[in-house]
């Protein structure tokens, strides 16, 4: 797993062994990351479902001013944290905690630019990301006009969220990415 653009373009990144987690490809973070280059150096970026932590690294290496990654489990965490060393990443900071919970407490009225979330695709058996949004909006985690970047399976379809606009809704192999504005 390599960061794929910025001041850390190509350095490599310790992943969890064992498909403990599914790292976003390279491909589709270098998608994203095309599309809000231009805004990104002014940007707060949420990491939830964090897994290997790969976005908010790529943010960091592209300028963002601030990623905060969200993942529960711990030997994950011990990892991200790890990377923020070798990376010198000061302005990255990694919570280890239920994603749900840390929504509706010490993530109120953070205000992020841009929410990344890549849950488990399990997650998408019962439920889609108008839960998620919706909760993000309704304790300001997210600030007005902010992104919602969401990847999910590719065989699953983008929903409609009211009080948000669908920017972009991408497949890439496997995995869908779609994008809302708040």
């Amino acid at each position: 797993m390599r960061i794929t653009g910025g001041i850390h373009g190509g350095r490599r990144l310790k992943v969890p062994r064992g498909g403990v987690v599914r790292p976003t490809l390279d491909q589709v973070r270098e998608a994203l990351f095309s599309m809000v280059a231009a805004a990104l150096p002014q940007w707060r970026v949420l990491d939830l479902f964090a897994g290997s932590g790969a976005v908010g690294f790529d943010a960091i290496s592209r300028g963002a001013v601030e990623v905060v990654w969200v993942e529960r489990e711990k030997r994950t965490c011990t990892l991200i944290e790890e990377n923020c060393r070798t990376l010198q990443a000061e302005n990255g900071r990694v919570v280890c905690a239920d994603v749900f919970r840390w929504i509706t407490g010490p993530g109120k009225n953070m205000g992020f630019d841009m929410v990344f979330a890549d849950p488990p695709y399990e997650f998408f058996r019962e439920a889609d990301y108008s839960g998620i949004m919706g909760s993000l909006c309704e304790y300001e985690v997210i600030a007005p006009g902010g992104w919602f970047v969401g990847e999910q399976p590719a065989k699953t379809r983008a929903v409609v969220v009211p009080g948000w606009e669908l920017l972009r809704d991408r497949t890439y192999g496997a995995a869908r990415l779609v994008i809302y504005r708040r």
